[in-house]
């Protein structure tokens, strides 16, 4: 008996431990949520089309954050449109002058329900320019590129 109360008591124990520290946190958009060097703001991309219904949600976060003056230096976004995702980031980023040289952009076509993501395939450190892009199409046909 006191065997089947300790193994009760011992799980009761590590499912409250488990479940103390989640959190969930849903935002409309518009809404921004902080906390501490993470900034999470839920918008939603401009349509392309003239009365579209759907566009992708666009999530900010921080890739790269300036610890000694506490603020962001620089924005990636994750767009996303059912279960397709595309991320906006720095791809080059220039530490002795705090600033992106080259950021991959996301397209998205609502007629074909898809993303195309254009990054850097070949990059100049010398002049700080990409040379060549490649893009990427992120869709219901699957990921291939284009």
């Amino acid at each position: 008996m006191k065997l089947r109360i300790m193994l009760l008591m011992l799980l009761w124990l590590s499912v409250a431990a488990a479940t103390a520290g989640a959190r969930e946190v849903r935002l409309q958009a518009g809404e921004t949520y902080r906390k501490d060097d993470l900034t999470v703001t839920c918008q939603v991309a401009q349509a392309a089309g003239a009365g579209q219904a759907t566009a992708p949600m666009s999530l900010a976060e921080c890739q790269y954050w300036d610890d000694f003056n506490n603020k962001c230096l620089f924005e990636k976004r994750i767009l996303t449109y059912r279960n397709l995702e595309c991320v906006e980031e720095c791809q080059h980023w220039d530490s002795f002058r705090n600033t992106c040289d080259y950021q991959s952009r996301c397209t998205f076509y609502p007629e074909h329900e898809s993303f195309v993501r254009t990054t850097c395939a070949d990059f100049d450190d010398f002049k700080r320019q990409c040379l060549r892009t490649r893009e990427t199409k992120i869709g219901p046909s699957g990921r291939g590129r284009r």
